[in-house]
């Protein structure tokens, strides 16, 4: 999977991202909790949540990038009592009401709890109600079909509670088919990992396969010794690129209705040269 393979670079490249953080606290606030945390990965929003006293459940399919997040979390045991992470499908989940009830858990000496999978059309006895469902940077991208797009819109309908928002962060497309990325393998960035005195370099090549809105990376991460020696990794990676028209009609299909699509991480309005394109939904 990929984010197995991504996760031992994911907290490098990503210590300088904070500009949506107190976006999500924020919302996180307003709703007063629980939080539900679609592809919570390594935890970088999640911690940021627990730690404004608000309690989250955090799903992701990598038992790596949970690992991750796990271990942010119980350095600060009220932290860890406020989080409840989860391994499983974000297109086809059930989440019941006795979850919540586990956060006063021994979380600490857990692993991540298996979430069974389940069929998206059978309802739960007792479904767990969210005010505030979040899914950030570009996960909703990793949805590569319309039906998986579908399914976890769905999943997260049954999910919200009556005046509650999904709120999903995506990239804007319309600039990307303007102005398509590089093929050509280009440095992205040079990292420091100095626990293990490495640099390492990330490289990146794009193609852009605008009929399917998908675009397929390649990230190169070469890292490199102190004597100068070098390991590389090779990540493949593929998003796809959602329009705000085709967006409206999925959240339709799934019982959502489309509140406000905004730019940036202000709440100002979405425009075509918007570099984010931040999604708002609530129960149709």
């Amino acid at each position: 999977m990929t984010y197995d393979l991504l996760s031992r670079f994911y907290d490098l490249e990503n210590a300088d991202f904070v500009e949506d953080l107190d976006f999500w606290v924020g919302l996180a606030k307003e709703s007063g909790g629980p939080v539900l945390e679609l592809g919570c990965g390594s935890g970088r929003v999640t911690q940021q949540i627990a730690r404004a006293g608000i309690t989250i459940v955090g799903l992701d399919n990598s038992e790596p990038m949970l690992a991750l997040a796990r271990a942010k979390l119980n350095r600060k045991p009220e932290l860890a009592a406020r989080s409840i992470l989860l391994l499983g499908d974000m297109t086809n989940f059930l989440l019941e009401t006795p979850i919540l009830q586990s956060q006063t858990s021994n979380f600490k000496s857990q692993s991540s709890s298996q979430l069974p999978n389940h069929p998206t059309t059978q309802p739960p006895n007792h479904p767990a109600r969210f005010p505030l469902i979040i899914s950030p940077f570009n996960t909703f991208m990793h949805l590569l079909t319309a039906a998986d797009q579908h399914s976890m819109l769905h999943c997260a309908r049954r999910c919200l509670a009556p005046g509650g928002q999904l709120v999903l962060d995506l990239t804007n497309p319309i600039p990307v088919y303007s102005d398509p990325p590089s093929e050509t393998l280009t440095l992205e960035r040079t990292l420091r990992d100095d626990a293990n005195d490495l640099t390492i370099q990330q490289f990146s090549a794009t193609r852009l396969d605008r009929t399917a809105q998908l675009a397929h990376i390649l990230w190169h991460y070469d890292s490199i010794a102190a004597d100068g020696s070098m390991k590389r990794a090779l990540v493949p990676i593929s998003l796809r690129y959602t329009f705000p028209a085709e967006m409206s009609l999925l959240l339709e299909r799934s019982g959502l209705r489309l509140a406000h699509l905004y730019r940036d991480y202000d709440d100002s309005p979405l425009t075509d040269d918007s570099e984010r394109m931040i999604v708002v939904a609530e129960p149709a």
